[in-house]
């Protein structure tokens, strides 16, 4: 075909419009990561300020700067891990992390920043399971699973890591004590919503990005209402 003769219809349209959805769905993602940067940054500079204030009095601020510096270390793999999707680099199949170490520090990061919520956490995985991607990305689920849990909640939220009883893989499952859904109503899940206090964007594409996919909760305790996401695991 000549340089100058038309296309059949479709050819070449298909990659155009699957790099146009791809920067498209980048943009909104980015903008998503901005503003858990502004909020990470925000926190980093609180606590500076506090350490800050603690060397003035000539108190050694230790445990202020060693937060700050695990804030600072979390920022920056992020950003490494967001650019390197954004490159499209491939990832080696031998990168894993352990799920319920990365759950048990997002917890705990929350805790320490978080309003008056009690966070109840439980893991029935078996020791040595890990879940190949990036952990700075189920680092950033967790931490948004939560804070979406404690602004619907009355107080109460519960995080549960468990084997997928359907098939290979494991179970991140996040829940609140706030209002059920009504019976007959739509859920607010699968699909979350930012009025039911999650953000949706960025959730998906974390889900995405670490091969598993996101669901509604069934109901049970605490009673009111969260999301199991299905994540692919080795487990021994």
């Amino acid at each position: 075909m000549s340089p100058g003769a038309p296309r059949p219809e479709g050819e070449g349209a298909r990659p155009v419009v699957a790099v146009r959805d791809r920067m498209e769905a980048m943009g909104q993602v980015s903008a998503e990561l901005l503003h858990d940067l502004q909020d990470a940054l925000f926190a980093l500079e609180q606590r500076t300020r506090l350490a800050a204030g603690e060397a003035r009095t000539g108190r050694a601020p230790a445990g202020e700067l060693d937060r700050a510096v695990e804030d600072c270390a979390d920022m920056r793999l992020m950003v490494r891990d967001v650019v390197e999707v954004a490159r499209g680099a491939a990832l080696s199949p031998e990168v894993v992390f352990d799920p319920a170490a990365a759950a048990e520090r997002a917890v705990r990061r929350f805790l320490s920043t978080a309003r008056a919520v009690e966070v109840r956490m439980t893991s029935g995985l078996p020791t040595g399971t890990m879940v190949p991607g990036r952990e700075s990305f189920m680092a950033r689920l967790a931490a948004h699973l939560l804070a979406g849990a404690a602004r619907r909640s009355q107080g109460q939220v519960l995080v549960e890591l468990r084997l997928d009883a359907h098939g290979p893989g494991i179970v991140l499952s996040v829940a609140d004590d706030g209002e059920a859904p009504r019976e007959g109503a739509p859920a607010p899940h699968p699909r979350p919503s930012a009025e039911d206090g999650w953000r949706p964007g960025i959730v998906a594409w974390l889900v995405a990005q670490l091969g598993g996919e996101v669901r509604c909760r069934p109901a049970r305790a605490p009673g009111g209402s969260g999301l199991d996401v299905r994540l692919p695991a080795i487990v021994p």
